[in-house]
């Protein structure tokens, strides 16, 4: 049973407006393609894929604009009240994704990743003194997903001109939503490791062959639910155009234009929102619409099932609701191996 390869899938950078890897432009969809990646044919057992992504976060956006820390506190700090914004964002995320067959034209994919955030931020007080802090890196497990693909239609098992793929699945809420600062209070729900909801996913993937030359196209939808403790992302939607095209024997050059749309998030109970001093912490200020573009190179281990691969993420659009930390590059990395 000769597997069909797990394309450049739902190549990411969807989302993040500041909000870590549990949502935001960098979302689910985002680990899932990374760790899939590049065009490589699966194994008869099983396909791994151990992936790295580094974003970094600065810029400040009110719908398209962007601001300084300092003009955001200007216009948002009330009277007799202190205010404080994020300056930094640093967030990472190393996954391991198991494609596991379970008859031909099926494969169930697993995503365990492990997520490592940080901020800087900057409070300014009632009598108008600025200080500058950094939160403690919030670690851990994140919200693990399975997926399983299904291969709808192909005209061949091995080197496909044309495939269309579909999949479903859930998002566990096995990463931790519950993580709290020295004041005893939860930390910001974007820096927390999981979400603690229960999520349903969708995608498909259709790929046009003209070798050396493949192009995709890929849409992924998150529907979101409540969390344990009352917080909710807005639903995902992704969706993707790549190509990539053979420039020698063992390396692949490609382009991916990804498009992200997240609604805005609710806090039921209240634990995660604090607006009237907080711009992270205010659920007006969440849900946004992205594009970014991601230059890529692959290259394939010769004589090997293995494949180390790159790309560089950048925003060229970006809308937010309200005023948010938006992603200004990441860089994420591969490396796939298929049995």
């Amino acid at each position: 049973m000769k597997k069909l390869f797990l394309f450049s899938a739902l190549m990411a950078f969807l989302i993040m407006p500041v909000r870590a890897f549990a949502t935001g432009e960098c979302g689910l969809s985002c680990c899932i393609a990374g760790a899939a990646g590049g065009g490589v044919t699966m194994g008869e057992s099983l396909g791994l894929t151990f992936s790295q992504d580094y974003s970094f976060m600065e810029t400040i956006r009110h719908g398209t604009g962007s601001l300084s820390p300092d003009e955001v506190i200007r216009q948002n700090q009330k009277p007799g009240m202190a205010y404080k914004v994020p300056t930094e964002m640093v967030m990472q995320k190393y996954s391991l994704t198991t494609a596991v067959p379970i008859k031909d034209g099926t494969d169930l994919l697993i995503t365990v990743p492990y997520l490592i955030n940080d901020m800087k931020m900057r409070k300014r007080s009632p009598m108008g003194m600025v200080m500058d802090m950094k939160m403690d890196t919030v670690k851990g497990l994140g919200d693990i997903s399975l997926l399983a693909l299904h291969v709808l239609d192909t005209d061949a098992n091995v080197r496909p001109t044309k495939r269309l793929t579909v999949g479903m699945g859930l998002k566990l809420p096995t990463g931790s939503a519950s993580a709290k600062g020295k004041t005893g209070l939860y930390v910001h729900a974007m820096m927390q490791t999981g979400t603690s909801s229960w999520d349903a996913l969708f995608m498909a993937n259709y790929m046009r062959a003209f070798y050396p030359l493949v192009l995709q196209a890929n849409i992924f939808y998150q529907l979101t639910t409540e969390g344990g403790n009352g917080y909710e992302f807005g639903n995902q939607l992704s969706y993707n155009l790549s190509g990539s095209y053979q420039v020698a024997k063992y390396v692949n050059a490609g382009l991916e234009l990804t498009g992200f749309h997240t609604g805005k998030d609710s806090d039921s109970e209240g634990r995660y929102s604090n607006p009237m001093i907080s711009m992270a912490d205010d659920t007006d200020n969440t849900g946004l619409d992205s594009i970014l573009i991601a230059p890529l190179v692959q290259v394939k281990i010769p004589g090997t099932g293995g494949s180390i691969g790159i790309k560089t993420k950048l925003p060229i659009y970006q809308r937010v609701n309200g005023y948010q930390q938006v992603l200004d590059w990441r860089v994420s990395t591969a490396l796939t191996w298929v049995f």
